[in-house]
């Protein structure tokens, strides 16, 4: 009978840490950028980004200014 050896490293892995505390409780800052996705058609978006490129900001920049004159208009 042939005498098989255990095996010198273990196969199952690293025991799971005791605790970790859950990441997606926490709220973001309002600071922090977030994805906004929508479609637009492409002349409205090639006039979008023409305009914000000629007025020398983002396009973020740009759609933020004109939704705080949306609301303050309104």
């Amino acid at each position: 009978m042939a005498k098989i050896s255990k095996p010198t490293t273990n196969r199952k892995g690293a025991p799971p840490p005791e605790f970790e505390a859950p990441t997606n409780l926490v709220r973001s800052s309002d600071q922090d950028l977030r994805p906004l996705n929508f479609k637009v058609p492409a002349a409205f978006k090639r006039e979008f980004k023409a305009y914000a490129n000629e007025m020398d900001m983002s396009m973020v920049t740009l759609l933020t200014t004109c939704f705080e004159h949306f609301k303050a208009t309104r």
